[in-house]
């Protein structure tokens, strides 16, 4: 389920997104190749 919080974040804006980020970042590193 997806909120407000939840981004999709490219190769092109993950470090100022998430790297540069001032408050803590939770990433879920997903592919549809990879099971669970």
């Amino acid at each position: 389920m997806a909120s407000e919080h939840t981004l999709k974040i490219t190769d092109g804006d993950f470090d100022q997104t998430v790297l540069q980020a001032d408050t803590p970042v939770l990433v879920d590193f997903w592919a549809e190749w990879c099971g669970p």
